[in-house]
């Protein structure tokens, strides 16, 4: 069928079945529908030019890979019910990634709880992901569209719900850095001086300041904020009035810890009387040993806002591996820092040098322990095996564990290398 018009609602279609279809072979398909339901949608122009399709990647679609100025990030399209979208603590309703509208949200609903959802198998669990510092907008949209697109979640009942937040940490410190007189320097031990005491350490501490800011105000009740509040609010209030609910967990990455933190000190706001809360994991927690004291903490001792079910795991770099990997902005002749983001988070963009952080081996002993949390170190034993900070999320091994403790179960389906490629 051919779209030949459209309104402030939707689209309107004429058919190839004659005018016995719809109204005279024409009928209305809203938005709402079509976002949720599109596989395959053709343009003709006369005379357009085509350069970008000689960049296309293979066994993937043409917007699968980020490119030059965003031109090939997913469209909104892509990702419509998988996310909200917040910035600076707030909500953002306009723009590429717009967060969803009240029917969107309504839409969404509705594919989590129906009971012949999902190809019928439905969705037993929500998994609420919150990524890192490390990812612009447009690689989080693409994290979605990949997993999104290979099914990876929905073919095993789970349904994944983003918060994507806007934090431009590489953009910050890289950006400035490469206008640096010392810019264009190999990265190494010699001019992490440039991070961890120099301009890169001003820069980058401001940074950070800002991103943490931002995640406490998005969970912070201020009327000029609020945005994670807002976001989800509509989402977890359609869940709990719905006959069939899904087992809430939550998945952080990196930063995206100190997101899922400010969240948990908030929950009690959303007023949920039926969801349940499962699970949380943590990839490489970037938030300090304080930080996870005070906002995870109390759903280790049960005094948290909802009972946690299971545990709190952790997946952690051994401090070998941290000592290896690198952090920069995969710009050719920037200069890099020569250890992982959470030693430099640690020794030079907390206030105090040698902040113990949550994810980092050597301040294990600062951490909590009891029955409710677990730790595990990539090498050190089976449940995840990533060699670098920023390779969590792209783990088939990792990413199998925590589905597999999400369900209780061996996932059936689990996701293979191949799929986890791409952002």
């Amino acid at each position: 069928f051919a779209i030949v018009g459209y309104d402030a609602f939707g689209f309107w279609i004429l058919n190839s079945w004659g005018p016995a279809w719809g109204m005279n072979g024409v009928a209305h398909w809203s938005y709402s529908d079509w976002a949720a339901t599109v596989m395959d949608a053709w343009v003709l122009q006369l005379g357009v030019r085509a350069p970008d399709a000689f960049g296309a990647v293979p066994r993937a679609t043409p917007s699968s890979t980020t490119g030059l100025f965003g031109f090939r990030e997913p469209n909104r399209g892509d990702i419509v019910g998988h996310f909200v979208n917040i910035d600076d603590g707030r909500l953002v309703t306009d723009g590429k990634y717009g967060s969803p509208n009240a029917l969107e949200m309504q839409e969404t609903v509705q594919r989590i709880t129906l009971p012949d959802a999902n190809s019928g198998k439905g969705y037993d669990h929500l998994v609420i992901y919150s990524h890192g510092g490390l990812n612009t907008l447009g690689a989080e949209a693409e994290r979605i569209a990949t997993w999104k697109r290979n099914d990876i979640f929905g073919r095993n009942g789970l349904y994944n719900f983003h918060l994507m937040w806007g934090s431009g940490f590489i953009d910050e410190v890289f950006g400035q850095l490469s206008e640096s007189p010392v810019g264009g320097r190999a990265g190494g031990r010699l001019t992490d001086w440039l991070f961890e005491a120099g301009f890169g350490r001003e820069i980058g501490s401001y940074a950070w300041r800002n991103m943490k800011q931002d995640a406490q105000a998005a969970f912070g009740g201020q009327p000029d904020y609020d945005g994670g509040f807002r976001g989800l609010a509509p989402l977890f209030d359609g869940l709990d009035r719905a006959a069939k609910r899904p087992k809430l967990h939550l998945v952080g990455h990196s930063a995206g810890a100190i997101v899922l933190g400010r969240f948990l000190s908030a929950l009690g706001r959303f007023k949920i009387r039926e969801l349940d809360l499962g699970s949380i994991h943590l990839m490489a927690p970037a938030c300090t040993v304080e930080f996870f004291k005070e906002h995870y903490g109390p759903y280790l001792t049960g005094r948290g806002a909802m009972k946690l079910q299971d545990k709190i795991y952790l997946y952690d770099l051994t401090d070998e591996l941290e000592e290896a990997d690198t952090v920069s902005a995969n710009v050719p002749l920037l200069p890099s820092y020569s250890r992982s983001l959470l030693y430099l988070v640690s020794r030079a963009y907390e206030d105090v040098p040698g902040t113990p952080l949550a994810g980092m081996q050597i301040y294990a002993d600062k951490m909590p322990s009891g029955a409710r949390i677990d730790i595990a170190y990539s090498g050190l034993r089976s449940g995840t095996a990533s060699r670098t900070h920023g390779g969590f999320d792209n783990d088939s091994v990792t990413l199998t564990t925590i589905m597999s403790r999400i369900l209780g179960r061996r996932v059936p389906l689990p996701p293979t290398a191949d799929e986890l490629t791409g952002y």
